[in-house]
């Protein structure tokens, strides 16, 4: 069976790359050792590290060879993550996570790899005449109360293709956007029918009627697992 990972795309367009290798800023201070480096296409390179006897992938995708812009990079959400990508935050550079999560097969050939990221680059663009996903979550306020969402039809088909996407790897997220523009990330977690619900928070918003319990409830970020670097 295929062990799929999940990669974050980090968006790096002033990292030096230079005859196929990275160099970020603080690569001393990180102390990263080099195991591999692999050119599977023009648009696309491989690279694996190691510290501390683990290791880390990481694919280089350049979305546009003639736009100096569009460059990031792929990294494999592990113990490591953190910091591999602190080598490339800070000194006024313009790094950030660009929101084009993939599962990857690292064992796969570099052409499935080099169609998954371009898939996840297409899809992170709109049109200019396209609408923008708009939805607006109203959780329940107590007990028995209703609970609402309301979106247009594009936040739907991007719900949707979310969701599948959990059932499929167990998590994901999906940028959405309300009605003033301040985009959020809705994550979707799909659990098994032994998780203990006992120990998660409930979903109540009225601090009137619920309160979690700080010591021993379970808030809500704290359930997932690939996204626990992203939601602390």
């Amino acid at each position: 069976m295929k062990e799929l990972k999940l990669f974050t795309a980090i968006y790096i367009p002033e990292t030096p790359f230079v005859n196929g290798v990275l160099k970020p800023k603080k690569t001393k201070r990180y102390n990263f050792e080099s195991l591999e480096s692999q050119k599977i296409a023009d648009t696309l390179y491989h690279f694996i590290y190691k510290k501390d006897e683990k290791q880390i992938h990481s694919y280089y995708f350049i979305g546009d060879l003639d736009d100096m812009l569009e460059r990031y990079l792929f990294v494999e959400n592990n113990d490591l993550y953190d910091e591999y990508i602190s080598q490339f935050w800070g000194g006024g550079q313009r790094y950030w996570e660009s929101g084009m999560d993939t599962y990857l097969d690292v064992a796969s050939n570099g052409e499935n790899i080099l169609d998954k990221l371009t898939e996840a680059y297409n899809n992170s663009f709109y049109e200019e005449d396209e609408p923008t996903p708009l939805c607006h979550i109203f959780g329940q306020q107590m007990w028995h109360d209703h609970a609402y969402l309301i979106a247009n039809r594009i936040a739907l088909i991007e719900l949707r293709e979310a969701i599948d996407t959990a059932l499929k790897h167990g998590e994901t997220r999906v940028g959405l956007s309300p009605s003033d523009g301040e985009g959020y990330d809705l994550f979707i977690k799909c659990v098994e029918d032994d998780f203990d619900w006992e120990a998660l928070d409930m979903p109540y918003h009225d601090r009137e009627c619920y309160v979690p319990d700080d010591v021993t409830g379970l808030p809500p970020h704290k359930a997932f697992k690939n996204y626990k670097r992203h939601l602390r």
